[in-house]
């Protein structure tokens, strides 16, 4: 492969992980979800003093935001991806729009996720994911 047929590869290696993320937190797969992750990643997570790191770390953490969230459903969009020189690391910015239904209340938020990456055991993980807020939705409705 040339070198820009390579980057697109990682480009849509690194949407995919973006995609299996979503679908791993949203079904709270706590091996699938953890294993986006690099063994020493690190999450910089919503929740007020929730930041895990390691695998075990982020395994747990499943449980913690799905008891804190309910069911959820994560969307990234807009993914801003820049590689390091040597392509083995990169960094990411995209949105995240994330909706969560507890107790028979929907609610969503929009939020940025900065990322740095790294290529291991020949695939891309997250090595840090930190998320911010930007704006928060309360009370959508369910159509029947």
């Amino acid at each position: 492969m040339t070198t820009n047929e390579t980057r697109i590869a990682d480009i849509q290696a690194i949407k995919r992980l973006n995609a299996s993320y979503n679908f791993a937190i949203d079904d709270a797969d706590a091996e699938a979800w953890a294993a986006c992750f690099t063994a020493d990643g690190v999450f910089n997570a919503l929740i007020e003093g929730e930041k895990p790191r390691g695998t075990a770390a982020l395994q747990r953490f499943v449980k913690t935001v799905t008891d804190a969230f309910g069911q959820m459903h994560h969307f990234t969009t807009n993914e801003i991806i820049d590689f390091d020189i040597g392509g083995d690391t990169a960094r990411q910015k995209c949105y995240l729009q994330f909706f969560y239904k507890k107790n028979g209340r929907i609610e969503g938020a929009i939020c940025v996720y900065e990322d740095w990456l790294a290529r291991e055991n020949g695939g891309w993980k997250y090595s840090r994911r930190d998320v911010a807020l930007k704006n928060k939705f309360v009370e959508f409705t369910e159509v029947a």
